[in-house]
């Protein structure tokens, strides 16, 4: 999370809220690691972050990847500024990048065509703002004190110097996976590592608890992200076997998925055990993507659905989530979000009262 001293932060709120109401799904402050090996172990190194990453799906299952970087100030270096978005944007495969400082110079504005990027100065950014009536909408997504009060919920505090217990080392890997490991491992691993993160912290988790709530709201989001990452793929494939080319995706393709099997057939000769390949809450996950072909329209919405049933219905308290566009409700998309949170509970083994504003919609 966002440190709340941060001077670019109420640009990338802004942003943010620009993309959210355009159907994406607007993680912040997201940070680009990958891991090394240090001795016996693996060590996380930190590559940059993107402040602001916008996923949106439209009813043909089609992903588009946005990410913007916020700088304010008089002396922001432009140019360099411009080449540096457009390598991590390459890197990290999106569709479009955004510069949004403050104000920028002439010659970055001629450089930002020639690498595929836009730019949005303070007046351009107000301009768009009014254009789209951003601020006309409910969900207080560029409110700073709103932002900071969630942020403080985030992570677990220990002290300096003292060594962390075994249940604090738990939420630690969890928290670590959350922020660092998601958008690192290849994304047809997220689904069922995901799940397992979730089910080793699982007897630890009260949903009296405003911190444990939070986290399970943001792993029910990398859940509901690797579904529809999952989901591309199967319908890409033609949707002909959706158990199949499910399976196929997660294992990571034909050949791994033949390789594992082949591993457990020679596991259960060799124990004369039952081990399977398959973990026994798959079916599960395979109905939810069925359901969720079957409905494009709420399906494509479901992330967006999440975080803002997060931020309206439970850290602001209302009982009922606003339209997030135009006057009507998205039905399905809330139906598919509750879908999502019974099948990742039933998954992962935490509560199902973690999520008691969303399954009471």
């Amino acid at each position: 999370m966002t440190k709340a001293e941060d001077k670019d932060l109420h640009l990338k709120l802004r942003f943010r809220k620009i993309l959210f109401y355009q159907g994406y799904w607007c993680p912040i402050e997201v940070e680009l690691s990958q891991y090394e090996t240090s001795g016996k172990t693996l060590k996380r190194v930190s590559l940059t972050d993107l402040d602001v990453l916008g996923i949106r799906y439209d009813n043909l299952f089609t992903r588009s990847v946005v990410v913007g970087d916020c700088k304010s100030g008089k002396n922001v270096p432009g140019i360099s500024r411009l080449f540096w978005i457009k390598g991590v944007s390459d890197y990290f495969g999106a569709d479009q990048a955004y510069f949004i400082p403050t104000a920028i110079g002439n010659h970055a504005r001629g450089i930002a065509p020639k690498l595929g990027l836009r730019i949005l100065d303070e007046s351009a950014l107000l301009a768009l703002e009014d254009n789209l009536r951003i601020t006309e909408q409910s969900l207080p997504w560029s409110d700073l004190k709103t932002y900071q009060s969630i942020a403080q919920l985030w992570g677990r505090n220990i002290s300096k110097g003292t060594k962390p217990n075994d249940e604090q080392l738990r939420f630690k890997k969890v928290y670590s996976y959350l922020s660092y490991s998601y958008w690192y491992i290849s994304q047809h691993r997220n689904l069922l590592s995901t799940i397992e993160q979730f089910r080793e912290l699982a007897p630890l988790l009260d949903a009296s608890n405003r911190k444990h709530i939070l986290l399970a709201y943001s792993g029910l989001e990398r859940f509901a992200h690797s579904i529809l990452e999952t989901i591309t793929f199967v319908f890409a494939q033609g949707s002909r076997n959706v158990p199949a080319d499910a399976r196929k995706y997660i294992y990571g393709g034909n050949l791994e998925l033949k390789e594992k099997e082949q591993f457990f057939r020679l596991l259960r000769s060799l124990t004369k055990s039952n081990e399977q390949l398959d973990p026994p809450y798959l079916q599960d996950i395979i109905e939810l993507i069925g359901r969720m072909l079957r409905n494009p329209v709420g399906a494509c919405d479901v992330l967006r659905h999440i975080s803002a049933i997060y931020l309206w219905c439970v850290h602001l308290e209302n009982k009922n989530i606003v339209p997030l566009s135009g006057n009507e409700e998205n039905t399905a998309a809330v139906v598919l979000s509750r879908d999502a949170a019974n099948t990742f509970c039933k998954a992962s083994g935490i509560p199902l009262s973690l999520f008691g504003s969303l399954t009471s919609l």
